[in-house]
């Protein structure tokens, strides 16, 4: 298990609009599928970095460990946001990108 205070801090983090989000508010989430061609078994526990060129921005994802209910429902990737509107902001850009790509 990974332990350090990047990992925490990025547990606390908006995916989307990079706010801090403090213990007492609720983390808004969802998980989501890499492409077929990723391998992120060596990534599990951590967070990994996502670069959505159309939007200029990076966020970060976390990869569930292969016992979590994350994997298990079939997600490869989670993120946290802050909020229903940040989270539904970050499932549309990943959308565009993925569907720019699908297209290329």
């Amino acid at each position: 298990m990974i332990d350090n205070k990047h990992t925490d801090r990025l547990l606390r983090t908006c995916a989307w609009c990079s706010r801090e989000i403090s213990e007492d508010e609720d983390i808004f989430g969802f998980g989501a599928k890499a492409i077929q061609a990723a391998d992120l078994s060596d990534k599990e526990g951590q967070f990994v970095s996502l670069n959505l060129s159309l939007q200029d921005k990076t966020v970060f994802a976390l990869v569930p460990t292969g016992s979590s209910a994350a994997d298990i429902e079939g997600f490869d990737l989670v993120f946290i946001t802050c909020s229903e509107d940040c989270a539904q902001s970050l499932k549309d850009a990943l959308d565009l990108e993925r569907d720019v790509f699908d297209e290329g």
